[in-house]
């Protein structure tokens, strides 16, 4: 410190910086919380009575209905897009 012309007394005199406000807390000065956008609501789904596929998309996936939804049709109806425009 003394290298630098530095004194305990220039430290605790100094002026302390504020950290930055956190962008995950509010939204915007008056602290509002931000607004979470609801997510989609999926149909019931009927069972399928052919076994064929009930969904397809432009690449050729299909899904039946039965299990889990697959990734690329959860990711479309999250997108926004609905789940009947991928109706068979």
């Amino acid at each position: 410190m003394a290298e630098f012309g530095i004194t305990e007394r220039v430290l605790a005199e100094a002026p302390v910086a504020k950290p930055p406000p956190s962008f995950t807390k509010t939204n915007g000065a008056h602290g509002a919380p931000k607004a979470r956008r609801p997510m989609p609501q999926l149909p019931s789904l009927p069972p399928s009575a052919g076994g064929g596929p009930i969904f397809r998309n432009a690449n050729g996936d299909t899904w039946d209905g039965l299990g889990d939804m697959p990734e690329w049709l959860k990711r479309a109806v999250h997108a926004g897009q609905d789940i009947e425009f991928y109706r068979v």
